[in-house]
């Protein structure tokens, strides 16, 4: 009898483990659905629920460094990335969003540390060559903000953000030529996006073409009416047309 009540007993242990475990389980996988779905504070409570009781687990810590990152709060999202770092060690997606998180926190040579590293994996993409051109471009060291915007064009040519930001470090040395080149791809590829139509608008302001930098100044307003400056841009070239 006694034997029969200790069977008992760890049955019951066993079932409770694995009630445990699975409704453990259930707060990672809605933690992640809910970040899937752009609930990023319901991603917070559930993966915070969850890691409560799994401190070492990677995927919580780095979905939360996610979902921080999306609702900018970029000190919580460091945080997060960087115990996920210390549990798994280094991996491209990580590095890349710990040095997203960096770069928005406004910590920018430790943005670039981190990119640096990220560059040496297999799977490097544009978006890290594109952050490094950005910290580039912050430090005004525009010709090498353009040797990163270009690499990155070499890894992928359909994303405009890095033709714009091409654009802009084109722009800053005053080489308006190569800005109109850079630009005309953004636009190509990214045609409702109106800070790219008054970026080109500054851009054939400064080659005369006053014509087309009102068209695209007007154009960048269609598409926001709040611009305001596009709306400032439009006025000045306004006066300097016959």
């Amino acid at each position: 009898m006694k034997r029969f009540y200790k069977i008992i007993y760890l049955i019951a242990i066993l079932i409770l483990i694995f009630s445990i475990s699975t409704s453990a389980q259930n707060l990672l996988n809605t933690g992640i659905q809910e970040y899937n779905s752009g609930n990023y504070q319901n991603a917070i409570d559930s993966l915070t629920s969850y890691a409560a009781e799994n401190p070492d687990n990677y995927l919580s810590n780095f979905y939360l460094g996610l979902s921080y990152t999306r609702l900018q709060q970029y000190s919580l999202a460091i945080d997060s990335f960087n115990y996920a770092r210390e549990i798994k060690g280094d991996s491209y997606n990580l590095l890349v969003n710990l040095g997203r998180a960096y770069y928005n926190d406004n910590q920018k040579d430790k943005a670039y540390d981190v990119l640096l590293k990220a560059q040496n994996f297999s799977s490097v993409d544009e978006q890290v060559y594109n952050l490094l051109g950005l910290i580039h471009m912050d430090k005004r060291e525009f010709e090498q903000a353009v040797e990163k915007f270009n690499e990155a064009i070499k890894l992928s040519n359909n994303n405009f953000y890095v033709y714009n930001n091409l654009a802009l470090s084109y722009i800053h040395q005053g080489n308006f030529e190569s800005a109109k080149q850079a630009i005309d791809s953004a636009l190509e590829i990214g045609p409702t996006v109106p800070f790219v139509f008054n970026n080109a608008g500054i851009i054939y302001e400064n080659l005369g073409e006053y014509e087309e930098a009102v068209n695209f100044y007007e154009k960048a307003l269609e598409l926001d009416s709040n611009y305001k400056k596009a709306e400032v841009n439009l006025e000045r070239v306004n006066n300097k047309m016959p």
